[in-house]
């Protein structure tokens, strides 16, 4: 049956999808190119399972259609107008002159003029999914370079409309190429008319009939025929159907129903634009490459060299400085996916030949795969600063999307008076709702209202949460607002969010899973009706306006502390141990906090080699010193803080200064995390580890901060009432710490306990002088019993947290068998843990010398930052003198 053939189809494109792209990325050379390979792999050159393409690229098209169609609802005239210059100066600048010299040298190769001006053009062209996959990945679309990166893509994807419909006219023959350049425009400027005028007529009721059914399969429908009916109208018209795409995009970017169809339409545009791509690697002609290989890569290195000096030359030309016009340049000299539809469109209507269009793909396709390698290089090219310009510089460009606006998460009574609020003080929001009728009667009014589910991550980035200053959740569903704050954190994790919750319960709930604040209505609406019973009860108004608000304090005390330390979090006084080359403010900025969280004490200090004669007091004018108060400076009004120079070597500086200033915890910039193991003793972090009477947390240099998964060690394995105390108020002092940095961070919680079931390997032998032992009985016996332990103690830490604050994180447990310090590096690497939490005993018996070098080894084989407790009984051996 063919449907057999087809459904054989299907599952080879998904299988080779399946495999490839998850391992591209792993490479981290884009799912682009992943895609593009598993097309090449299955296709007529590679494995052969599939040799129908042609078939195949009429459905893949429809990718392109939706990429258009997100583009164009994207695209909204208020954003343009922010990044005017960038886009309309350096964006044009970048097509018109790549465009133009490339169509020169094509011109100079024999390419005939119409071929030339399509060629040039399209390669001229940088890869919209590429470049801001790679963005994305480093985040850097909020940087200097990000912006002019993005500007310039934008206005690339604005060009491919223009281009698209110029491709048919240059078909036609008979009419000079200025004429078809000139119909191009006018012919998209007309049609670009007629859809807005139908569309304002039509779109807006169609949707408002079909959101008022409330069913969601109905208005994906209505979505997916929008944009495919006007893609359908413009291909009738002989234009494309991503200009119709387009089109219907632009006439949607001010609905208020474009977040949610932007949430609908995603799927199928991933979906079909992956397929788009397999098509190209399908029809990638490797055997050309073979017989032209040496061509093949001049093309290649000369696109790329070409693209990248222009530009370069633009970018500084329009005032980037070196670094940012290298960053630039090295991420957008490929070339793009909308080369392939323009040269697959030219090929189709005869502008150039068969032969031409596949040298042109190999090309594009190549450029896309060398461009991460360039994309590693620019980093020793051209340095990006690490801290904002300094003030006589020229300030960076706005963020678009009107950065700094609140996202109000429903529009019923509370949502509304928030929104009246918000209006009054002249702050930009943006609300999201799905009742149909209370969305028109605001839109109505002029506010700024959309269509849309605030329990979906994709429709809040819609929305614009990553330019937002905060978000707040109003709505009366609890589960959408639980579902929405855990996944909106997960995405953001240092943006606000505040939600309102139905009571105390809910509120720790909501804080737990990421909410900044979660307010009770229960509290205030109670608080309001015993105000209006004591005012009829007659009581004086001060006395009772004073009970009011003591019950309202202690009320929002308790609230706080679900996100404050639980019992067992001492720590007054931090010691924390800077060094210049360490990103001194971003560590500050979050210990800092912690500090403020907790109330503690906190002294940033340097460790310095003192000179021979070097006083307390010449330290007390070094530079250094000057450098470290005017570092602590912002910090002075929110928390005790002090500065502090300790002379001396390796460690011993900062071990005096615990055991004479009775620090209580240090925190110091690892000196080597993740760095081969067989380092000198003398080492200072395995010195701290070793000597150090409080507990040492050692932080990977660059390390993301806030941290996103926290991993706990603990060591269950008790053996007989004299070591299991000790080691087990250890270990409840890890899980304790480890929460509080949790709820501090909002991080994920991990707890592991690495076991070995004691003589295993024994049995297993068959050396054992017991036969007749059960040892696959044994082994599960041990298991249990270290399981057991593992839940008791995590009961026991619930009861001192509150059982609601580790529910609300609710930590991960993993029981693992093995070597500890194996299995630990292992899981966190394998986790991708950014913070280990684990004990460390005095060396004084085997057991201490054991768990102590367990953490020292995990420091030399671990690539994330570490919290080493140690035991109540820990004394150092180091004697220093008054």
């Amino acid at each position: 049956m063919p449907e057999s053939f087809y459904l054989i189809d299907t599952l080879v494109l998904l299988a080779a999808a399946v495999v490839a792209v998850p391992l591209f990325q792993l490479l981290r050379l884009g799912s682009v190119l992943g895609f593009l390979a598993a097309g090449a792999l299955v296709g007529p050159w590679g494995l052969g399972f599939i040799d129908q393409v042609e078939e195949i690229r009429h459905l893949a098209e429809f990718g392109v259609v939706f990429l258009l169609f997100i583009i164009g609802i994207e695209l909204k005239p208020s954003r343009l107008w922010i990044m005017r210059r960038s886009v309309f100066g350096l964006g044009s600048a970048q097509v018109l002159v790549t465009g133009l010299i490339i169509s020169g040298l094509g011109l100079a190769f024999g390419i005939p003029e119409r071929a030339a001006l399509i060629v040039g053009f399209g390669l001229a062209l940088s890869s919209t999914a590429f470049g801001l996959q790679i963005l994305a990945e480093k985040g850097d679309l909020r940087s200097a370079y990000g912006r002019s990166a993005f500007a310039i893509l934008l206005l690339q994807d604005l060009a491919v409309v223009p281009l698209i419909a110029l491709v048919p006219l240059l078909a036609q023959r008979g009419v000079s190429l200025t004429q078809h350049v000139e119909l191009a425009a006018l012919e998209t400027l007309a049609i670009l008319l007629g859809v807005l005028v139908l569309g304002r007529l039509l779109t807006r009721p169609m949707l408002d009939l079909v959101a008022s059914r409330r069913t969601p399969e109905l208005f994906v429908a209505a979505a997916v025929m929008l944009v495919l009916g006007t893609a359908w109208l413009t291909e009738r018209a002989g234009l494309s159907m991503a200009l119709g795409a387009f089109l219907a995009g632009i006439l949607l970017s001010d609905s208020r129903y474009r977040h949610q169809i932007m949430a609908d339409i995603q799927p199928f545009r991933g979906m079909l634009l992956g397929l788009f791509f397999m098509t190209v690697g399908m029809g990638i002609d490797f055997g050309l490459l073979g017989q032209q290989g040496p061509q093949v890569l001049g093309l290649v290195a000369g696109l790329l060299a070409i693209k990248a000096g222009l530009l370069w030359a633009l970018c500084r030309a329009s005032g980037r400085d070196h670094g940012e016009a290298i960053h630039v340049a090295l991420l957008l000299p490929q070339g793009g996916e909308f080369g392939f539809v323009l040269f697959g469109l030219a090929a189709g209507l005869g502008v150039f030949s068969d032969n031409l269009y596949q040298l042109l793909v190999l090309v594009v396709a190549m450029s896309m795969a060398f461009t991460p390698l360039l994309v590693k290089l620019s980093p020793w090219l051209g340095r990006l600063p690490d801290h904002p310009a300094a003030p006589d510089a020229v300030p960076p460009e706005p963020v678009p999307e009107a950065s700094g606006h609140v996202i109000i998460a429903g529009f019923g009574r509370f949502g509304q008076r928030l929104a009246g609020i918000l209006a009054k003080a002249g702050i930009s929001y943006r609300a999201l709702d799905i009742n149909p009728a209370r969305i028109a009667e605001a839109r109505a009014r002029g506010l700024s209202v959309y269509y849309g589910d605030a329990g979906r991550i994709d429709v809040l980035r819609a929305a614009g949460a990553a330019n937002s200053a905060l978000v707040v959740f109003t709505l009366d569903n609890m589960e959408i607002s639980a579902r929405g704050v855990a996944a909106l954190h997960e995405a953001y994790p240092e943006l606000p969010i505040y939600a309102r919750a139905s009571d105390f319960r809910a509120g720790q709930r909501l804080r737990a899973m990421g909410a900044s604040h979660a307010i009770p209505e229960t509290l205030e609406a109670s608080l309001q009706l015993a105000a209006e019973v004591l005012r009829a009860a007659k009581l004086p108004g001060e006395v009772a306006a004073h009970l009011l608000e003591e019950n309202r304090r202690k009320e929002y005390a308790k609230l706080a502390t679900v996100n404050a330390s639980p019992r067992g979090w001492h720590f007054k006084d931090i010691l924390l141990v800077v060094t210049p080359q360490a990103g001194q403010a971003e560590l500050l900025e979050h210990i800092g906090s912690l500090a403020h969280e907790h109330q503690a004490r906190l002294t940033v200090a340097e460790v310095v080699e003192a000179a021979p004669g070097e006083t307390q007091r010449d330290r007390a004018v070094d530079p250094r010193q000057q450098r470290l108060a005017e570092l602590i400076g912002p910090w002075r009004d929110r928390i005790e803080v002090e500065a502090a120079l300790l002379a001396g070597k390796t460690a011993t500086p900062i071990i005096r200064e615990v055991v004479q200033g009775e620090r209580d915890l240090v925190v110091k910039v690892a000196d080597h995390v993740g760095r081969p193991a067989g380092r000198s003793v003398r080492d200072r972090d395995l010195q701290l580890l070793r000597e150090c009477p409080c507990p040492i947390w050692l932080v990977k240099p660059g390390a993301a901060r806030p941290y996103r998964r926290i991993l706990a060690a603990v060591d269950v394995d008790y053996h007989g009432p004299m070591q299991a105390k000790p080691k087990h108020a250890r270990n409840r002092q890890v899980l304790e710490y480890a929460v509080a940095l949790a709820l501090f961070d909002f991080a994920e919680l991990h707890v592991v306990h690495v076991w070995q079931a004691y003589g295993e390997e024994a049995l297993r032998s068959g050396r054992s002088p017991f036969p007749q032992w059960d040892t696959d009985a044994y082994v599960a016996r041990e298991e249990k019993k270290h399981l057991d332990s593992l839940h008791d103690l995590l009961a026991e830490v619930r009861g001192s947290v509150g059982s609601d604050t580790l529910e609300g994180l609710k930590p991960r447990t993993h029981l693992v068998s093995g070597e500890p310090r194996d299995e630990l590096a292992r899981l966190a690497r394998s986790l991708q843990v950014d913070l280990v939490v684990m004990g460390s005993s005095a060396h004084r018996g085997i057991s201490g010398l054991i768990i102590g070098n367990t953490a020292e080894s995990l420091l030399t084989s671990l690539d994330c930052s570490m919290f080493v407790i140690k035991s109540a009984d820990f004394v150092t051996s180091m004697v220093f003198e008054e």
